[in-house]
């Protein structure tokens, strides 16, 4: 028999909440029917409960107290991230919040532990774990393709500033995405990119660094920076470099991947290349970056009906937002930041 689809409430309709999750997953979804939706304009409310055939609510508040919603799906700015999280988790929901987790680690904190009390799963949107470069590059590494690895880096360059949705795509809109632009938003583009890379190095060397030392470049006439450099030291030589840019003209490698018997390289996001003395070099090619997740939402669906884990632990991601803060620490005092 057909387990019947679980109803999902999304607050925020921006570039995420609408075309990553709704449009990208869930609507398409036969594990899930999306029965509300919330944004902060009540115009875009009103045009997202059309689209999807869900119950339009002009408050978030209200969304997370209806009975026909199983699980939220949080979708906003990174400052509403925690208190919208626990909100559902008390009225008994199930929740997918977008990354970053939240803006500190107290935050996420709380968000664990009230998991836990009201026994609802709480998972995060690292929906970059599941682009094919990084899952081959992960498996290479976990088969010892390379040997031991010693170093890895990882950048992501956007070409300007992080605009609004478009009329039918994400981040095609003209006007900048105000709060990610501003501290109190949680902006900047460490928070906004950096997210993905530190949970791909994170799954790649195993658990958290012994330090982080991080520089960030901001404009005088910026709030937040449009540039960071941040490197997890594992002790014995071992490192992760992570580089991310909101504006660069110049197509950096995405990948390089070193091991005491090989190289894995990846210039752009189509192809990457494995390395090793001796032999001829091997091609992965066709790849492609993603942005909706129908693996994510598969695995979540098998996870609420008890079935498998959450498709990304809190907890990892928890981790995340600790690594963050470390980089924004050790930028701010020009030194390394040791992890707690």
């Amino acid at each position: 028999m057909t387990a019947p689809p679980i109803g999902v409430g999304i607050i925020g309709l921006g570039n995420s909440g609408w075309y990553y999750h709704a449009e990208g997953t869930l609507e398409r979804s036969p594990d899930f029917d999306i029965v509300a939706v919330n944004a902060r304009r009540p115009e875009r409310t009103a045009a997202g409960a059309q689209r999807f055939g869900a119950r339009g609510h002009d408050d978030w508040r209200t969304l997370v107290t209806d009975d026909a919603v199983q699980v939220v799906v949080v979708a906003t700015p990174h400052d509403q991230h925690a208190p919208m999280t626990l909100a559902a988790l008390a009225a008994g929901k199930h929740v997918v919040v977008e990354k970053p987790m939240a803006s500190t680690v107290s935050e996420t904190e709380a968000m664990l532990a009230a998991a836990e009390k009201h026994d609802r799963i709480l998972t995060v949107f690292h929906n970059r774990r599941w682009e094919p470069s990084f899952q081959i590059i992960r498996r290479l590494v976990a088969e010892g393709a390379i040997g031991e690895i010693w170093r890895s880096e990882e950048r992501r360059m956007h070409r300007g500033k992080y605009t609004v949705a478009g009329a039918d795509r994400a981040h095609a809109g003209t006007e900048p995405a105000a709060w990610a632009h501003t501290t109190a938003g949680g902006g900047g583009v460490v928070n906004l990119i950096a997210p993905h890379l530190v949970d791909h190095q994170l799954l790649l060397h195993a658990g958290l660094p012994h330090s982080v030392t991080a520089v960030m470049h901001r404009y005088p006439a910026d709030e937040v920076e449009h540039h960071g450099e941040i490197v997890l030291n594992y002790g014995e030589g071992v490192s992760a470099r992570i580089e991310v840019f909101r504006e660069c003209d110049v197509d950096l490698p995405k990948w390089s991947v070193f091991g005491s018997s090989g190289t894995i390289v990846a210039q752009n996001f189509d192809s990457l290349t494995l390395i090793r003395p001796g032999q001829p070099d091997e091609v992965f090619d066709g790849l492609a970056p993603l942005q909706a997740c129908d693996e994510f939402y598969e695995e979540f669906a098998l996870a609420i009906r008890g079935e498998g884990p959450a498709p990304v632990s809190a907890r990892d991601a928890a981790d995340v937002v600790r690594v963050l803060g470390a980089a924004h620490r050790s930028s701010a005092s020009a030194g390394a930041s040791i992890m707690p």
